[in-house]
């Protein structure tokens, strides 16, 4: 299905290409990071996001920032336009599909209203249209706690904007409806598949050196995690014999017909020598796989001619509520070691995460900038999901991480 909505796309783009008028024009614009970023720690890897295959640890590496993205932009003519984004990076499942964030035709009914119909980007944050353009914003990422858990980059639908005026300043009203594929990483090579309905809005108010936005989205999960193995092992007799009550934890491993909504408040003040960016968001989930969570963040930063100097606090916690499973009733280590497998997959999703950065962007060229960041992470018992954590901890944690790189227009 996922493949399907794209063909349609660009056989109704070819369709209406062929029957444009003399007017229609075309641009190509591109952007990129190469980045390299490592930790101290050996037995903590980081991720840019929970969408990547590749961590980082303290053997550094560049698939964590490194991306380059390409645009093409089609003015059909005065109302109709079309647009496709692709960014090569590190993501999960179908690298071609995955990586396609944008496939559009935008219709302007007038010089206030829109509607986009095809692969349109999430947009219920700030950096909704720009997230992976390094370049539009001054850090090596996105707050950490604030955007690394954003698996829904994309849906195939439509979205219907509206702009309402008052004097110098500007209200955005947009509402969107669609169906998001997404894939995130599971257990080896495999990938799980997020499908699901998605509807929501926005509303965004421009106001001189102030942009404030507001945003909802409401998901309905509609495939599994692939635990069928798992799932069998806990409905055998002999193993509810050992374990009795084992099976009834099965329901919480499951994320099928699960409802996800998610609020998000931001704003952003830039005054060309002064600027701030924050934001907050609340999560309300029905699945232990991804728990309730708060998350916000807060960044100040001051432009000294064509360096900018930085600071960012982030701060990202869950609400879990653990599920009981149960022990075995007589010793033995095969039956010990499922339970806790069990109760690991079950109960340790959560997020305790705060950090501090202090970074660094320099526009040596009109459009080059060379950044670098330093980042120190506190993490919880339970509380790493961003993170990939092999050593099972006990205790809380803390790491550093240090990023530097290029970002890149053309």
């Amino acid at each position: 299905m996922k493949n399907n909505y794209i063909c349609l796309f660009f056989l109704l783009l070819n369709s209406i290409v062929v029957n444009a008028d003399d007017d229609m024009r075309w641009s190509v614009k591109g952007f990129g990071t190469f980045g390299f970023a490592g930790t101290d720690s050996d037995d903590l890897g980081f991720y840019r996001s929970i969408t990547q295959t590749q961590d980082v640890t303290n053997s550094w590496g560049i698939s964590t920032d490194s991306r380059l993205g390409l645009q093409v932009d089609l003015k059909i003519n005065n109302s109709l336009h079309a647009a496709v984004q692709w960014v090569a990076r590190d993501h999960a499942g179908d690298f071609f599909e995955q990586n396609l964030d944008w496939a559009f035709l935008r219709w302007d009914i007038n010089d206030r209203t829109n509607i986009r119909v095809g692969r349109i980007g999430a947009d219920v944050f700030l950096l909704s249209d720009y997230r992976n353009v390094g370049y539009a914003y001054p850090w090596m990422r996105p707050p950490h706690e604030f955007y690394s858990h954003l698996a829904v980059n994309h849906a195939d639908g439509f979205d219907f904007s509206h702009k309402i005026y008052f004097d110098d300043d500007l209200l955005t009203l947009k509402v969107f409806a669609g169906y998001s594929f997404n894939q995130v990483p599971s257990i080896g090579s495999e990938t799980i598949d997020l499908e699901s309905p998605v509807v929501g809005g926005i509303l965004k108010f421009e106001s001189g050196n102030w942009t404030t936005r507001a945003g909802f989205a409401y998901l309905r999960l509609l495939t599994d995690v692939p635990n069928e193995q798992l799932v069998n092992i806990l409905n055998s007799p002999l193993i509810n014999t050992g374990i009795p009550g084992i099976k009834q934890v099965i329901p919480d491993l499951s994320l099928k017909n699960t409802n996800v909504h998610y609020y998000s408040f931001g704003s952003i003040f830039d005054n060309g020598s002064w600027l701030a960016y924050a934001e907050a968001s609340y999560l309300n989930s029905e699945t232990n796989y991804f728990p309730d969570s708060v998350s916000g963040y807060l960044s100040i930063g001051k432009r000294i001619s064509n360096v900018t100097l930085y600071s960012l606090f982030g701060i990202n916690h869950s609400f879990q509520k653990d599920v009981y499973v149960p022990s075995p009733i007589f010793p033995s280590p095969q039956l010990q070691e499922l339970s806790q497998i069990v109760n690991r997959i079950i109960n340790n999703n959560g997020i305790d995460e705060k950090s501090v950065s202090l970074g660094l962007r320099w526009d040596f060229h009109p459009k080059i900038a060379f950044k670098t960041q330093w980042t120190h992470y506190w993490l919880g018992s339970n509380g790493t999901q961003f993170w990939q954590d092999n050593s099972l901890r006990e205790k809380s944690a803390q790491t550093n991480v240090w990023s530097l790189g290029i970002d890149f227009i053309f």
